[in-house]
Formats: C-alpha cells, sequence, structure tokens
C-alpha cells in the first residue's frame, strides 16, 4: 500500500529568476515525481499566476492537491481544467473530479462527473473501466448512505492523535495499544531530512493515553517501521519495514525469556522479491496459525490483495494462498485483520460497493472458507478513507484509522492526515427498551407535529467542509440551533437569558433518555413507533451535537475576519409555536437569539467582544440583525393544543422545529 502520508516540505532556497509557466509546470512534476507535492504546488501555482487559463497549470495543481488528500481543493482545480479544456487535453480531469467529490460525500455530484468522463474519452483502458465502475458505486452509496451503523464511531481519544498521521493500531488489551505515527518536532519536515514512520505504545489510564517507552527492539531511522502484529502466546511479533512508500518487507521478532531478538526478515513465500509485502496479521484458528498480509506482487487480482500462509512452529510454511475473488478484486486490499472469536474477518479496499475511498469490509468464517463480503456501514465508513479495523468482540469496542474531517486537523487540508478513532459494536434490539417513569415537563413552545419522521432533516456533522473564508461559511448555512421546549429560562416573559448556548446543549443531551422513554412507552404502532426512536437518537447525535461543530466552525473564520478590521453582519431567525400567546413566545426567541450571542461572546476567550461592543482598534465591527419570528411563522398545521406530548414536545419533528437560524453573514469586503 502506498502510505500517504502529511508532509509540508521547505520547498527550496535560493533565489526564483523568472521563468515561463512551461518551465515551472516541469520544475512541479520533478518535486511531485520525488514525493514532495507542496512543493509542486508551490511550482503549479507560479504557473497560474502568469496564466490563470493554462490548462495544464489548472490539472497540475489538481494533482498536487490530491497527492495531499485535500479533497476539496483539488476538486476545485480538476473543475476548472475540465471548463478551460475545450480540446480534450486532459479529459482525465473530469474522472478526478468525480473521485474527489466523492470523497467529500457528494455522490449525485460525482456520478454526473463520471458520465461526463465517459461522454468524452475515447480510450478503454482503466480509466474507462474505472469511471463505469465509479458510476455504480455513487448508485449504491446514494441506496446506503441512510443504512443504521453496525458500529458506532465515538470520540477520538485523547493522547493517541496529533496534526500529523497515526495508523496501524494494534490492541494489546483494553489499556495497552501500539500504533505508528509520523511525530516530529516542528511542522515543518525538510526535504533534506525525510520523516520516517514510527511504531509508539501507549498505556490508558483514567480514559485517557499516554506514551511509554517502547519495549520493542524494532526501532529504524532510516526505514518507515508499522503495522504490529503480536502472536497469540506473545513469543512473536510481526512488523513491516519499508524503504519507502511503495517497497516493504515483513519482519519479525521472537522472545526468549524476558529478551527479544533482533529483527530478520522474513524469506520466501512471503518476501519473494516480487513486490511489496506488508500489513502483517497472525491469527489462531484452533491448532493452527495464519499469518495475514497485504501484497502487490503481480500474480495476485490486481493492485494489492490479501494474502496468507500457514505457520506452524513459529516457521512459515511454503505454500502461500492468495485469499480468493471473494476477498481480493482488480482494486486494492489491504490491512487485513481477524478477529478469531467472532471467526469474522475485516480488511479494507477501494472496491465497489463503498462510500469513498477506502471502506472497510467484513466476511464471516474461517481460513479458506469466507462467506460474502459486506461493507462493515455507515458511520465506521465515509467519503474520507477509513482502514487499520480492530477490534475486540470481548468488549465490543475497536480502533481504526481515518482522514475524515472531524480528525485534529481544523484548517488548511482537514483531510491530509489520519487519526485513531475508537468504534463500539451496536447492540441488536429486537424490541425497544420498557419506559421508566420520567418528571413531567412544561408544555409551553410545543407544536404538532407530523408522524412522518422520514422527513425530518437529519444533519451529519461529519460531511460538512470546514471553512476557511466568509464564502465557505455561507456553504454552512444555514446554521440551524436547537433548544429543548420552552428553554432557555421557562415560564418567564424575559427577553435576555445568562446561558450560553453550549449550556443549552448540555442540558438537552442530558435529556435523551426522557425522549427516547416517552416514544418507548407511547401507544403508537410498530411502524410509526420504531423510525421516530430511530430518528431521536440521530437528532441527539447528530444535530444537536453538529450544531456546535458547525458554529464553531464559522466563529473561527469570522473572528480572522474581523481581526482583519473586517465589519460583519450576521442574520439570525427565530422560531416558535402558538401553544403559549403571542408576547410570551415572541420574548422566548429574543432569549435563544441572546444564548447564540452569549455563546460568541464566551469564544475564543471574550475575542468577539471589543468588535459585539463597537470599541475595537483595527475598526472591525460585528453586528447581530435579530428576526424574532416568535409564532407568526410557525407552520400552518401546527395545533395550540398541548394534550399531546408526544407529538408535541418529543417527536423529531417538533425538536426541529425549536430553533434559531443564522442565515446570512455580510461583509462590507
Amino acid at each position: 500500500m502506498k502510505y500517504v502520508f502529511c508532509l509540508i516540505s521547505l520547498l527550496f532556497v535560493g533565489q526564483l529568476f523568472a521563468q515561463s509557466p512551461e518551465q515551472y509546470i516541469a520544475r512541479g512534476d520533478k518535486e511531485l515525481y520525488d514525493g514532495f507535492p507542496e512543493s509542486a504546488l508551490f511550482y503549479y501555482k507560479l504557473a497560474l499566476h502568469l496564466d490563470t487559463h493554462f490548462v495544464e497549470a489548472n490539472f497540475k495543481t489538481g494533482e498536487a492537491y490530491r497527492a495531499q488528500r485535500n479533497y476539496r481543493r483539488a476538486a476545485k482545480f480538476y473543475s476548472a481544467t475540465a471548463d478551460l479544456d475545450d480540446q480534450d487535453e486532459f479529459p482525465e480531469a473530469l474522472y478526478w473530479l468525480g473521485l474527489m467529490q466523492k470523497q467529500q460525500g457528494k455522490y449525485k455530484e460525482a456520478k454526473r462527473s463520471f458520465q461526463a468522463f465517459l461522454a468524452v474519452y475515447r480510450l478503454r483502458d482503466e480509466f474507462y473501466r474505472g469511471a463505469r465502475d465509479e458510476e455504480i458505486s455513487c448508485d449504491w452509496a446514494i441506496d446506503h448512505e441512510s443504512d443504521e451503523p453496525v458500529f458506532k464511531v465515538l470520540d477520538p481519544d485523547t493522547g493517541l492523535n496529533t496534526i500529523h498521521s497515526e495508523m496501524s493500531p494494534f490492541l494489546v488489551d483494553s489499556n495497552t495499544l501500539y500504533f505508528a505515527t509520523m511525530r516530529y518536532e516542528s511542522d515543518v519536515v525538510k526535504k533534506s531530512k525525510p520523516v520516517y514512520v514510527e511504531m509508539k505504545k501507549a498505556v490508558k489510564d483514567s480514559n485517557a493515553w499516554s506514551l511509554v517507552d517502547l519495549d520493542l527492539p524494532i526501532s529504524d531511522k532510516e526505514s518507515h517501521v508499522a503495522n504490529g502484529s503480536f502472536s497469540a502466546d506473545s513469543t512473536r511479533f510481526y512488523f513491516s519495514k519499508c524503504a519507502d512508500a511503495s517497497s516493504c518487507s515483513i519482519y519479525k521478532i521472537e522472545k526468549s525469556g524476558d529478551l527479544w531478538s533482533e529483527p530478520t526478515k522474513l524469506g520466501s513465500p512471503v518476501n519473494d522479491g516480487s513486490g511489496s509485502n506488508t500489513q502483517p496479521m497472525i491469527a489462531s484458528f484452533g491448532e493452527k496459525e495464519y499469518l495475514y498480509f497485504a501484497s502487490d506482487r503481480p500474480s495476485g487480482k490486481g493492485g494489492y490483495d490479501i494474502w496468507y500462509v500457514e505457520v506452524k512452529n513459529g516457521e512459515i510454511l511454503p505454500r502461500i494462498r492468495n485469499m480468493g475473488t471473494r476477498i481480493n478484486t482488480k482494486g486494492n486490499e489491504i490491512t487485513p485483520w481477524f478477529d478469531t472469536r467472532d471467526t469474522m474477518f475485516y480488511f479494507s479496499s477501494n472496491r465497489q460497493s463503498g462510500f469513498g475511498g477506502y471502506d472497510i469490509f467484513k466476511s464471516k468464517g474461517e481460513p479458506g472458507k469466507l462467506n460474502l463480503v459486506e461493507n462493515a456501514g455507515t458511520d465506521l465508513n465515509g467519503p474520507a478513507d477509513d482502514y487499520y479495523f480492530t477490534f475486540n468482540s470481548l468488549d465490543s469496542l475497536g480502533y481504526f484509522a481515518s482522514n475524515r474531517i472531524s480528525g485534529t486537523r481544523t484548517s488548511g487540508n482537514e483531510t491530509c492526515c489520519n487519526d485513531l478513532y475508537k468504534v463500539q459494536l451496536v447492540p441488536i434490539i429486537d424490541s425497544l427498551p420498557p419506559p421508566v417513569d420520567s418528571a413531567d415537563s412544561a408544555q409551553i413552545d410545543t407544536l404538532l407535529a407530523g408522524l412522518d419522521s422520514s422527513s425530518v432533516s437529519v444533519y451529519d456533522k461529519d460531511t460538512f467542509v470546514i471553512p476557511e473564508t466568509i464564502e465557505d461559511v455561507q456553504d454552512l448555512l444555514p446554521i440551524s440551533l436547537y433548544f429543548h421546549n420552552d428553554r432557555p429560562d421557562p415560564r418567564t416573559m424575559a427577553t435576555t437569558t445568562q446561558l450560553t448556548y453550549a449550556e443549552t446543549v448540555d442540558e438537552y443531551l442530558s435529556l435523551q433518555a426522557e425522549y427516547l422513554n416517552e416514544i418507548s412507552k407511547s401507544d403508537l404502532v410498530d411502524s410509526l413507533k420504531n423510525p421516530m426512536y430511530d430518528q431521536t437518537k440521530r437528532f441527539f447525535a447528530t444535530d444537536l451535537t453538529g450544531s456546535l461543530d458547525r458554529i464553531n466552525a464559522a466563529l473561527n473564520v469570522l473572528l480572522n475576519e474581523l481581526e482583519s478590521g473586517a465589519e460583519l453582519t450576521i442574520a439570525v431567525k427565530g422560531y416558535a409555536s402558538p401553544l403559549a400567546n403571542s408576547d410570551y413566545n415572541l420574548n422566548l426567541t429574543y432569549r435563544r437569539i441572546d444564548a447564540m450571542e452569549n455563546f460568541i461572546r464566551a469564544y475564543s476567550g471574550g475575542g468577539f467582544v471589543p468588535y459585539l461592543e463597537n470599541n475595537a482598534d483595527n475598526g472591525g465591527r460585528l453586528t447581530i440583525e435579530k428576526i424574532p419570528y416568535g409564532e407568526s411563522k410557525a407552520k400552518n398545521d401546527i395545533s395550540d393544543s398541548g394534550n399531546d406530548r408526544l407529538r408535541a414536545i418529543y417527536s423529531p419533528s417538533a425538536a426541529q422545529e425549536r430553533r434559531i437560524e443564522i442565515l446570512r453573514v455580510e461583509s462590507d469586503k
């Protein structure tokens, strides 16, 4: 597998003399070929500076961004290439545009790009066949992106992730983890001093991980070292060592007493000299032990395949086997993991039936007797790259690596680098949980909402692009902020509150069990009750929690603009239902907008305060335009009766309606 590393390179030393766009392109091509896409990007942008309509410069800029897994910016330049390229000089730009759109979860747009590519492309090569496959894959993703998840992805554990790449987690037990990382002292990596992947050991204490000294003699300052796996008796440790991203071999160390041997390179048939061999995983089934690994040797099905070989008394037997067409395709199959307790085989692939990039797949069975392959499902898999899955079925917890947007990289290239995520198996519930008693809630500010929960718009916080400019913020709008019934500060005519929106969210989240209990104990038929129950769970997990993610992302950009002296206006609209009188609801919407303003005032240590109070030294100013509609804009079919608590307070539709919206952001620039 070709590792994609988040390297920020020093571009060059010395003075640049004026050159033609073609000369800059040639220099950029060399940098890209040598593995320094950021340096290449510098030269391509110099060419664009001289001629923004230079088709090749636009295409190569897209290539450099793609090499950095910057899907959004790569798509921008591939799109520009397609618009400018009236001679079809770079028809593959449409193919790569589709792939970049798919890796952002824009499946309908991606499908149109692949169709446009097929309409102009004349060859019948891998690009053509790939575009046909991707068109089918987009349809599959559209059909399955709303599937119920099998695994729930939890927030990344503290102490593991950095702004650089982490990968290949291996759980020894619930409190001991080995993984690979690229950690260096500064954000700048010199081309003259390459940085290599290295193995780390972490231990958990009080739900936080901390690094400890590596107790394995495998470090190599001149090679990439990663992908570790212990034998069942912990006397052998297998790992891969790579001279570069495309040349890897598998090694092992053996333990005698308390001492480990020096690393030895496995011989044939594992390292046979005909390809790169990496990502070893050792698993035992009864009396037999097998070593699984990924290899791009030419005798495979195409790209990287997963192979396995029996290990007897610690020695590799001579017969090696391909996992077969049920597992391997003409694409890449990588990062094998066998959960021997559950006899479930996991791996990653960029095959069809995926949500974008690499997805995690599974197949139940034993070596040589695996069932049909299934995608491991939503949440675990997304539009970005998801791989290196490891799982412990005893406690239903595991880890995997992904470059999804919700990682530690919050600006610039938000998909450049892998983070480690924890996952939990979602239990199969045959019936809804029994209800428990809960305290009565006020029925002010409620509405009689419909029971068709499939119509509720659910926001997926992993899909939005972290904004960098005011224009990017516009793409996030409207940003909806949600409130529990008659909150903040119930039963008052006040127009202001001391609470911030974040504090109201904390209270709201604590009421999730109450919402689910109300649905569970209702007399609705199961065909209505079950979807409402599931939608409510998703509302709390995505819409409510995600609202904080979106407003935080937007405020980060707005504060940067204000610090540069901009004058900004944000328009906020409020909603309320007609259960209380009009004056009450009007004041309630004012309180909700005030909670948002309090949140803004507290953001970044009070950074917005001088701009809100119009006394900033640089002349910057932030104005909040309040549009408190109260009940006047409530839906026509909303009842003024509070007798139906379920529909009026606890239904997903009711929860969606209790909100304010940031509708517009305007700048004087």
